[in-house]
C-alpha cells in the first residue's frame, strides 16, 4: 500500500494513520468510524489533522487518555450490508404498515448479500442478487432497490462510504395494473349469494362497500359516531391498517361520502348489529368483534363466494374500481366522484381515464366526421376500376 505522510497524518492505503509518541512509545492508530476505516477525503484529512494537534497538545500537558481518543476502534467488527440496514430501518420514523413493507425489502437484501462488508460493496453484486430473482415484478424490485439505496446514502452521509453502489441501479419498467371492476351482472351475483348465504353483518358490509367505493382500511374502521344516517352521509377520517387504528385516512384528509339508497339500507340493516355498542359499524360475524385485517374476510367470505359463484377472482379492493366505473358510467361529474372516493381529481383521471374518456372519444371522432364529410352537391373522385 502507498503511504503519503502528512506531518503526524498518514495516509495508509484507503485509510488514515496518526502517528504519535505516548509515555516514551511510537503509537500508530488508523482512523476508524463503527469499525470501518476511514477513507482519505479531503474532510476526513482535515478532521484527522485537527485530531492529531489535539493529540499531541494533551500529550504534552499530560492529560492525554489512550482510551478515550481511541476506544478499541482497531478491535471493531467492520460493518456489514445487514447492519447498515438495521441502522438505517431504526432511523426511520414511518408508519407501522410502511415499516412492514421495508422490513420485507431487508430480509431480501440480508439473504443475498447481508452478511458482506459494507466497504467491500460493488454494483455489480447488487445486479447479481436481482438477476437471481426474476421471478419478482418491476415494481417490487423498485421498492426493493429503494431500500438499499436510501440505507447506503445513509452510509455515505454518515461517512463510511465514499460512493453509494446502489445509486445507479436503473429503475425497473413495469406497467401498473390498470383497474379491474366487477360487472353489474356479477355485483347482482355477489351481493345475492353474501344474502343467502351470510345474511347479516358479511352482507351488509359487502353491499355498503361495493355502493361507497370505500378502501379496505375505511370500511374496518368505520364508526357509528361518523354516520349520519338524517343526511345520508358518512364522515371517513380514520383507517384501520394491520390491525392498528389510525386516526387518519391514507391521504391523511377526511372527507365526508353521500351515501346512495344501496348503500343506506345497508347502513340501515347492519344498526341491529352493532349501533347500540357505538363502535364499528361492521363486526366479524363469527366473534362479535372488530376486523382486524383484510385476511381473515378474504379467507373465509370473500375468496369462497367467487369461487363457488365461477367469477373470476379479484381482491375486495376491487369493489372500490367497480364503484367508481359505476358512477362514471352514469354520467356523474368526475370531480364529484374524486371527492367521494378521496383521490385528487388528478389521480382519479389517471387511474379511470379508459371510462372517462369511454364516450368523450366517441363524441371527438363524431366532430372529426362531421369536418371531413363531403359537403352537400359534391362527390368523391374514386379511380376508375381497371
Amino acid at each position: 500500500m502507498g503511504r503519503k505522510g502528512l506531518g503526524n497524518v498518514e495516509v495508509h492505503g484507503d485509510s488514515i494513520r496518526l502517528r504519535f509518541t505516548f509515555e516514551g512509545k511510537r503509537h500508530v492508530k488508523r482512523l476508524t468510524h463503527a469499525g470501518v476505516p476511514l477513507p482519505p477525503t479531503a474532510a476526513n484529512l482535515k478532521f484527522a489533522r485537527r485530531l492529531a494537534d489535539d493529540v499531541h497538545r494533551k500529550v504534552a500537558l499530560g492529560i492525554f487518555n489512550m482510551a478515550e481518543t481511541f476506544p478499541s476502534a482497531d478491535a471493531t467488527t467492520p460493518l456489514t450490508i445487514g447492519s447498515q440496514l438495521d441502522t438505517w430501518l431504526a432511523s426511520q420514523r414511518i408508519e407501522f404498515s410502511t415499516k412492514a413493507a421495508y422490513e420485507s425489502a431487508i430480509r431480501f437484501w440480508k439473504a443475498g448479500i447481508g452478511d458482506k462488508q459494507l466497504r467491500a460493496l460493488r454494483h455489480s453484486q447488487i445486479l447479481a442478487v436481482l438477476a437471481g430473482r426474476p421471478d419478482l415484478s418491476g415494481k417490487t424490485i423498485n421498492n426493493y432497490v429503494s431500500v438499499l439505496r436510501e440505507a447506503l446514502e445513509l452510509a455515505v452521509t454518515d461517512g463510511l462510504l465514499d460512493t453509494n453502489p446502489a445509486g445507479k441501479i436503473p429503475r425497473a419498467r413495469y406497467q401498473k395494473e390498470p383497474p379491474d371492476p366487477f360487472s353489474r351482472e356479477e355485483v347482482d351475483r355477489i351481493v345475492s349469494d353474501f344474502e343467502d348465504r351470510h345474511t347479516g353483518q358479511a352482507a351488509n358490509m359487502v353491499e355498503f362497500w361495493l355502493w361507497t367505493g370505500l378502501r379496505t382500511s375505511e370500511v374496518f374502521a368505520l364508526c357509528w359516531q361518523n354516520v349520519d344516517l338524517a343526511s345520508g352521509s358518512v364522515l371517513i377520517a380514520e383507517a384501520l391498517v394491520r390491525g392498528v387504528h389510525k386516526d387518519r385516512t391514507k391521504t391523511n384528509v377526511a372527507r365526508t361520502v353521500k351515501l346512495n339508497s344501496r348503500a343506506l339500507d345497508a347502513l340501515q340493516r347492519q344498526r341491529a348489529h352493532t349501533q347500540l355498542a357505538g363502535g364499528e359499524v361492521f363486526n366479524d360475524p363469527r366473534m362479535g368483534k372488530p376486523w382486524i385485517d383484510e385476511r381473515a374476510f378474504r379467507r373465509s367470505f370473500w375468496t369462497p363466494t367467487l369461487k363457488r359463484l365461477g367469477i373470476r377472482y379479484r381482491r375486495p379492493y376491487n369493489m372500490r374500481h367497480t364503484y367508481a366505473t359505476v358512477m362514471l358510467m352514469a354520467g356523474m361529474n368526475a370531480a364529484f366522484c374524486a371527492r367521494q372516493l378521496g383521490h385528487s381529481v388528478e389521480m382519479f383521471h389517471r387511474t379511470y381515464a379508459k371510462w372517462l374518456d369511454g364516450e368523450q372519444n366517441d363524441r371527438e371522432m363524431e366532430r372529426l366526421e362531421a369536418a371531413i364529410a363531403p359537403k352537400a352537391g359534391t362527390e368523391r373522385n374514386t379511380p376508375a376500376k381497371p
